[in-house]
C-alpha cells in the first residue's frame, strides 16, 4: 500500500490537473490533440457510471471553492484527479 500523501501533495496535484488546457465545449477526446509527451487517452465509454462519495463538510467546501475559483464543476475536478492517478500508475 502506498504512503499517505500530505494535504500539500494533494493540492499540488490538483493544481497540476486543473491548470491543464481545457478542451472547448463539444470537442471530443478523439479530436483533441494530446498534450506534449502524452499519448491520447482511449475514447471514453458513452455510458457514464454515477458514484457517491461522503465527504467531511470542510473537504466538501474546499472542493467546491477550488472548482469555483477555476470556473470548473466539482465533477470535472474529480475526473481530472482520477485521470491523473491513472497516468501516474503507467
Amino acid at each position: 500500500m502506498s504512503k499517505a500523501k500530505s494535504p500539500k501533495d494533494i493540492l499540488s496535484r490538483m493544481k497540476a490537473v486543473t491548470t491543464r488546457e481545457r478542451k472547448p465545449a463539444g470537442e471530443s477526446a478523439a479530436t483533441a490533440p494530446a498534450p506534449e509527451g502524452l499519448e491520447p487517452a482511449p475514447e471514453a465509454p458513452k455510458k457514464k457510471v454515477r458514484i457517491t462519495v461522503d465527504l467531511d463538510p470542510e473537504m466538501h467546501r474546499f472542493l467546491k471553492v477550488y472548482a469555483a475559483e477555476r470556473g470548473m464543476k466539482v465533477s470535472e475536478v474529480v475526473r481530472g484527479l482520477i485521470l491523473n492517478l491513472q497516468q501516474s500508475r503507467s
